[in-house]
């Protein structure tokens, strides 16, 4: 195992800042304007990178990033606003790392909740566009705890994704594969020893990084990046 007792130290600490900062407790559903700037900024950081069910990035690249996340988490949120896109930005565009999204409940508290959001994410996969779901779903979190993740809430996300068939998606949201696809994530995470979201478990030619959790700044993600290249 490569691995990182100092990036260990920075994802507790990021962790820590992103819970006393408040995390995810901005905003919730966007509409008019503030919608059509969130759409944009995550159609020009994603156009033009191939997806793949959760996959984001060259198929050949040669490093791959497993996220473990919880649509509902604030620290993902956190991550995925900051670390991560720099991450998109630069070394998954550029074919250097390819991204594998599993669902693992953390933050959010119903288990039949967190079912719909992330079969809601992955019936968006079922068109390629998975990422363009969920990093909408990120962007747009509401209140911690609020019980803002209804069917109105997650239909609204559908119809702001550039690109995808809405009553294609709402179909697809009843396929059985993908509730499947949730339960054997989870059994992922487990084997991997991921109890925290986001949990990053990233493997290149050279073996496996120790896995780290938190709010990883882009820095860091680049050390480790490295060590496996």
């Amino acid at each position: 195992m490569i691995g990182g007792i100092v990036i260990a130290a920075v994802a507790v600490a990021a962790v820590a800042i992103a819970i006393s900062s408040g995390g995810g407790h901005k905003g919730g559903l966007a509409k008019g304007t503030a919608a059509t700037q969130t759409v944009s900024q995550v159609q020009s950081l994603l156009q033009g990178i191939p997806q793949d069910g959760t996959r984001l990035g060259n198929p050949k690249a040669p490093v791959t990033m497993t996220y473990y996340g919880d649509l509902e988490c604030p620290v993902c949120q956190a991550f995925t606003l900051n670390g991560f896109k720099e991450l998109v930005s630069k070394d998954v565009r550029n074919g250097k790392v390819q991204v594998v999204y599993k669902a693992l409940q953390t933050a959010t508290r119903d288990q039949q909740t967190f079912q719909l959001q992330q079969v809601a994410a992955l019936a968006a996969g079922q068109q390629q566009r998975f990422w363009n779901y969920a990093e909408l779903f990120y962007h747009e979190q509401g209140q911690e705890d609020s019980g803002y993740v209804t069917e109105s809430y997650l239909d609204s996300l559908a119809q702001q994704v550039p690109g995808l068939n809405v009553n294609t998606w709402r179909n697809d949201r009843n396929a059985s594969s993908l509730g499947s696809q949730i339960n054997s994530d989870a059994n992922q995470a487990a084997a991997v020893g991921a109890n925290a979201t986001p949990t990053l478990v990233i493997k290149g030619p050279k073996g496996q990084a120790q896995p780290v959790s938190g709010d990883i700044p882009y820095n860091s993600l680049q050390q480790t990046i490295q060590s496996v290249s």
